[in-house]
């Protein structure tokens, strides 16, 4: 067993654990009892619709594509660890796998005090992984897929449109992804290929605000409502492109652009709804949330989605040993200078 990987052993006060178990208990025994009224608004407005399992069409060839990243606590700072990765399918078998250069966040060690903050290097890290993943997946379109998916948003979510830090690598950062959404699009729009994101973690109110309902995120209110192969909206709606929702102006012109749809999918019961955003499509969009369901695995996660997802996340434990491994040439090469020349590659107390 590795040093940074001992088993945690607890010191916490009994008392405290006490405190802490009462306040968790009374807070989660209230949640369920929020999204609930919601509920019949949502019934009363746009039809639920519901998959055909019985549907024949299978695309021909099928590109996914994904994204990982990791952020590592030295005591020079915070370094991030961003890679992306897609996959070509032929009847359920990898045919190519395409593996974009990873990147380290800062590019520069001279950076690394740039980041004091996770959320700092989180905020920047977040907007280069997606930008990869757009950008792998426009050189995917010359494969000539049948069905292009993006394991994640098509619709950027919050964090990607805000500026944590205000430093220039996040603003380039923020560039390069706009510019790798609207690469993807432009290209898709002259191809036969049609382009779908499969957002496994959705956290948006679209609903709250369309539907003017309160409610928590749109996927528990849809929990309470969607059974197994139904989806909602029917048809799915196109996301307003309004300053409200999106305060980044770059953002919001990209909605604009784009024009991206969404709808919520429930492919098991024993998982919440996962939402689906559709761009430039050469298919009807019942064609694809038929094949999403037909092709659904124990977890709920169609397998080529889940494919892409086992082959590029970069792990906590996988972090830990390509660190530790990088440690040791360093620790080689420095060592006979002095153990202070090894100081700002160490990690943190408690980082890693």
């Amino acid at each position: 067993m590795s040093h940074l990987e001992k088993e945690e052993v607890s010191y916490t006060n009994p008392a405290l654990i006490v405190k802490v178990r009462e306040k968790l208990i009374k807070f989660l025994s209230s949640v369920p009892d929020v999204s609930t009224e919601a509920c019949n608004v949502v019934l009363e407005s746009i039809a639920v619709g519901k998959v055909d399992s019985s549907s024949t069409w299978v695309p021909r060839r099928v590109a996914v594509v994904d994204g990982g990243s990791n952020i590592v606590s030295l005591n020079a700072g915070y370094l991030g660890i961003v890679t992306s990765l897609g996959l070509i399918i032929e009847s359920n078998r990898v045919i190519e796998r395409v593996v974009a250069e990873p990147e380290i966040i800062p590019p520069a060690p001279r950076e690394l005090g740039d980041y004091e903050t996770s959320d700092q290097i989180v905020s920047v890290t977040d907007k280069v992984r997606e930008a990869k993943v757009f950008e792998t997946a426009t050189e995917l379109l010359s494969r000539n897929p049948d069905l292009l998916i993006i394991d994640g948003p098509l619709i950027p979510y919050g964090a990607l449109g805000k500026l944590i830090v205000g430093s220039e690598t996040e603003l380039k950062a923020l560039q390069r992804y706009r510019r790798a959404v609207l690469t993807l699009h432009e290209m898709s729009l002259g191809s036969r290929v049609s382009v779908v994101g499969f957002v496994k973690r959705p956290r948006s109110r679209y609903l709250r605000r369309i539907l003017n309902i309160e409610s928590s995120f749109d996927h528990i209110t849809l929990s309470s409502i969607l059974k197994e192969k139904e989806f909602y909206p029917n048809p799915p709606l196109e996301v307003p492109a309004v300053a409200e929702w999106f305060h980044e102006i770059s953002i919001l012109k990209l909605i604009r652009e784009i024009k991206p749809k969404f709808t919520f999918l429930r492919l098991i019961t024993s998982m919440p709804p996962f939402r689906v955003d559709f761009g430039h499509l050469t298919r009807n969009y019942m064609d694809i949330l038929n094949y999403l369901y037909s092709t659904r695995t124990r977890e709920g996660i169609p397998y080529v989605i889940m494919k892409a997802d086992e082959e590029v996340k970069i792990t906590r434990k996988l972090l830990r040993e390509l660190y530790e491994d990088a440690l040791h040439s360093c620790i080689v090469k420095y060592l006979k200078q002095g153990f202070n020349m090894l100081i700002p590659v160490l990690p943190v107390f408690g980082g890693v």
